[in-house]
């Protein structure tokens, strides 16, 4: 084959050739020359390597090391571990990763403090919270105009009211900015995003009865019912919402005394909201039978039959959990060789991008390559 082969090639060919590429082998691509390196950074190419990205695992563990295992379709048990992807240290101690976004992950550093940053190109910026009062936060994009922006929710510096503080920060304009009139109540954590909004549980009573919706494109509140369920009985209860395959997801874990032979009955129940902002559309899909000292539920992946791969918070832990919807077992796996966790670390779901957090209107001082 004569050498120059593949500079003669036409231009669709060879970003056809480059998109079929692993990830590493692109970056390592961007390497060879000018030529390679304009056409892979390029929007249009950008664009097209994220539309056909694989989802990828993440995690930041207990030694700071970010890691990021790719996988399709069904996932490997059999293996007792699995080389990632891409393995490095993050620059900020006691990590804890949070979400993601279009390809960017979200990782709270401090109570404070979140990160933004993409683990493909290794860019992170950092975002200080207004308050060291934070109950709630978010990152997501708007709908449509597709700006990013952040999202706290914290106490008021005076007064002990049931309304909170809400300020907005939209990446690229250099501060927060606090909402006035809306109706911001208690809400805690890190929001679940889905079709451009974040979502909160609201509790009244002790109970999950409504979930708050905040629209990042109009940055408004609004509400709607949390799924139907009977609480009888259940003398430990805990509820958190997912984002997943689009939908949102919210899991009760419930734990009901039996008597002294029997001890605890522990159980999770999986709604899925079919039509988006629709009370009805709440639909039961899972019922788990888990251990009896279960915290919490976080599904994040599920797969073409069914099947769930979920962080499962055991007394202190997080531990990585398996569960086939035909034999309803559950199956503790380990991909990165990590055991168990502690509760300062979560595993997470995202699709591979290579944009640069340069190109979002960041400003190259703010972003830090590492």
């Amino acid at each position: 084959m004569k050498s120059d082969f593949f500079k003669n090639l036409p231009p669709e060919i060879i970003t056809e050739i480059f998109l079929r590429l692993p990830v590493v082998s692109i970056l390592i691509s961007k390497c060879v020359c000018k030529r390679w390196l304009h056409l892979l950074e390029s929007d249009a190419f950008v664009k097209s390597h994220f539309a056909r990205s694989a989802p990828a695992l993440v995690v930041v563990d207990d030694s700071n090391q970010l890691k990021v295992l790719e996988f399709e379709g069904e996932l490997d048990l059999n293996l007792e571990s699995h080389d990632p992807l891409i393995k490095y240290d993050f620059p900020y101690r006691q990590a804890k990763l949070s979400s993601s976004v279009n390809g960017l992950i979200v990782v709270r550093v401090r109570f404070n403090m979140i990160c933004v940053c993409n683990p493909i190109t290794r860019e992170v910026i950092k975002l200080d919270l207004p308050s060291s009062r934070v109950y709630g936060f978010g990152f997501g994009a708007s709908k449509i105009s597709g700006r990013y922006k952040a999202v706290s929710i914290s106490s008021k510096p005076y007064g002990y009211d049931d309304k909170l503080d809400c300020h907005v920060y939209t990446l690229g304009t250099g501060s927060w900015r606090r909402l006035e009139g809306n109706p911001c109540v208690h809400q805690y954590g890190e929001g679940a995003f889905v079709n451009g909004n974040f979502h909160w549980i609201v509790y009244m009573n002790g109970e999950a009865s409504w979930i708050s919706c905040f629209d990042l494109e109009t940055e408004c509140f609004s509400f709607f019912k949390a799924p139907p369920y009977l609480a009888q009985g259940f003398l430990r209860r805990t509820t958190t919402l997912s984002a997943l395959s689009g939908c949102l997801w919210f899991c009760k874990v419930t734990s009901e005394y039996e008597d002294e032979d029997d001890g605890w009955r522990c159980e999770v129940s999986i709604w899925i909201m079919k039509e988006y902002g629709v009370d009805e559309s709440w639909s039961k899909e899972y019922v788990i039978p888990l251990d009896d000292e279960t915290q919490s539920v976080d599904p994040i992946k599920v797969f073409e039959n069914g099947d769930l791969l979920m962080l499962v918070e055991i007394d202190v832990s997080g531990c990585l959990f398996y569960y086939s919807k035909k034999t309803k077992t559950m199956q503790s796996i380990d991909l990165f060789g990590a055991g168990q966790t502690s509760d300062d670390v979560k595993y997470g779901l995202f699709t591979p991008t290579l944009v640069s957090l340069k190109t979002l209107g960041l400003g190259v001082e703010n972003v830090i390559s590492f």
